[in-house]
């Protein structure tokens, strides 16, 4: 089970399990140290490394990739990163995540791959001699058709270090937290990236409300679908796992792609249609925090986002309805959430709840139980979890941990019942940006009878990676980072039914719009909101 064999790697690793979307990527130091007490696969190095990297004077390059034919871009790609390694240590480090893949990958169902058809593809290639961005662009391959924002394979020096800019032949994924547009957008429907939020007197006039359509009068969703096939390099944070919740992440990641385009086409607030040079961007303009939610009157946002600080709540402003965020499952996360609630819903006694999880990275797997047990009037199983029953069956699953592991109101992994609980009504917010145990403690919410979904599918990210806390390891050299799903996760009742890949329940399909964001609402909180309202 679960916690047996995390307890027998816990004595001989002093490791507790974490599961997030953010990998340590410090340039001092580009792996996790043996001794640590823990793994630090959180956001907080990944934010630094971008502060540090954006206070770096910038130079900015002539070139235009925009008017450039897919084999010019090749060329480009090759000529920024140089030769690389010897072809035999690439071949090693393709040889060695491909059968690893192959071999423990635990997420193969619910997606269409031939993974020996891309090692047959791919190998003879890297084995004739390709540059160090082209072999980079095809690890990022490999792993992007594993659908799962779990799974990568990043040379850190292109994927990580080097940031998007003119002249960088790099696509952007992924708009949370801080990105180098000096704007955060979020995806709509209709394949354009709405902007919420922007750096006062941006230069390209970005203001929210602000709709990015595309680049050089075409669709930005025709794009990204065209660069991907193109196979440039990745700059990753994490794409979804589910359908929709990786065009989201795509969608969502517009506005940073500026450097790769001439003319961005910008649909304003008023509905004028303007086409503005990107020319006029200084360089990187770093901007965040983006969470793909808008402020709420009377509840402050979170100000950390792993360490401490990652949760905060009060009650809406002329309302009595009470809020809470949690960015994290960090260290301090646990107690954190649990304090919240108890004030919320047992001291100040609000006549509703509002739990957002729209934006949340991730963390430690049993963090979210003790404060969810808060909430449940009984125990309920949940969820279990499956990993491959042999090498070389990639359907064929066994038992990892049972859905006892996962029985909501006790106390995380414990027998030890929560003895109070919240009868009100309980409006869960979610979306893409919810990943990891962001899924998992969305998942385990909606097992409360008196929950009901606002938002978008969350990540769908229902799955444990390579990490010492399994005892498992995936080391590809000094200049990399990779992990992949190595466990599935099932709900209690539907056992081979892995939720990973899966678009998660929503009851109410509600996101930001135009016009609520040229204002400064939140759409999604005022459906919310209106619903609480409506409960006996």
């Amino acid at each position: 089970m679960l916690l047996e064999r995390i307890a027998i790697t816990k004595q001989r690793n002093s490791f507790l399990l974490f599961i997030g979307f953010f990998c340590l990527c410090s340039p001092l130091n580009k792996q996790v140290s043996a001794q640590n007490t823990e793994p630090i696969i959180g956001n907080q190095a990944q934010v630094q490394r971008r502060v540090t990297q954006a206070s770096a004077p910038a130079q900015r390059s002539s070139t235009s990739f925009a008017l450039m034919s897919p084999q010019d871009r090749r060329q480009a790609i090759d000529a920024y990163w140089g030769p690389g390694p010897s072809t035999t240590v690439k071949l090693q480090i393709f040889d060695k995540y491909w059968l690893y893949v192959d071999q423990k990958f635990a997420a193969f169902q619910g997606i269409n791959v031939d993974w020996k058809a891309l090692r047959d593809r791919y190998r003879p290639e890297v084995a004739a001699g390709v540059s160090r961005g082209r072999f980079a662009a095809i690890m990022n391959q490999l792993a992007l058709a594993l659908r799962d924002a779990h799974t990568t394979a990043q040379d850190l020096d292109v994927n990580a270090f080097t940031v998007p800019e003119a002249g960088v032949p790099l696509l952007a994924v992924g708009d949370v937290t801080f990105n180098q547009s000096g704007a955060c957008s979020t995806a709509l429907d209709d394949g354009s990236a709405l902007v919420y939020s922007a750096i006062p007197g941006h230069p390209l006039g970005l203001q929210p409300g602000d709709r990015v359509l595309g680049y050089d009068g075409r669709p930005w969703r025709e794009l990204y679908q065209e660069l991907l096939r193109e196979e440039i390099p990745l700059w990753p944070l994490y794409w979804g796992s589910a359908p929709s919740s990786f065009n989201h992440v795509f969608v969502s990641s517009a506005t940073m792609n500026w450097h790769l385009f001439q003319t961005m086409d910008i649909a304003k607030s008023s509905g004028q249609i303007v086409h503005v040079p990107t020319s006029l961007m200084p360089g990187a303009l770093w901007y965040g925090f983006c969470s793909e939610q808008m402020s709420v009157p009377g509840v402050a946002k979170p100000v950390g986002t792993w360490e401490s600080d990652t949760v905060s709540s009060g009650i809406i402003q002329g309302t009595d309805i009470g809020y809470i965020y949690v960015f994290a499952w960090g260290p301090n996360s646990e107690s954190d959430f649990v304090d919240a609630l108890v004030d919320l819903t047992q001291v100040r006694q609000v006549s509703g709840l509002i739990v957002d999880f729209r934006f949340n990275a991730g963390g430690f797997l049993y963090a979210p139980l003790r404060g969810i047990g808060v909430l449940f009037p009984h125990p309920v199983p949940s969820t279990g979890i499956d990993e491959r029953m042999n090498l070389t069956d990639h359907f064929k699953m066994k038992k990892f941990s049972p859905p006892s592991e996962f029985n909501l109101d006790f106390e995380g992994g414990t027998s030890d019942r929560i003895k109070i609980s919240y009868d009100g009504p309980i409006a869960l917010l979610v979306g893409p940006g919810a990943a990891s145990t962001g899924d998992m403690s969305s998942l385990w919410m909606t097992f409360h009878p008196r929950v009901r979904t606002f938002g978008k599918t969350t990540a769908s990210t229902f799955n444990l990676p390579t990490q010492p806390a399994l005892g498992t390891e995936l080391n590809l050299g000094p200049d990399w980072w990779a992990r992949i799903a190595e466990a599935n996760f099932y709900r209690v009742g539907t056992p081979h039914n892995y939720l990973t890949h899966s678009e998660f329940p929503i009851d109410e399909h509600v996101w930001l719009t135009p016009g609520d964001v040229a204002v400064g609402k939140d759409t999604v909180v005022e459906a919310a909101t209106r619903w609480i309202n409506q409960q006996p």
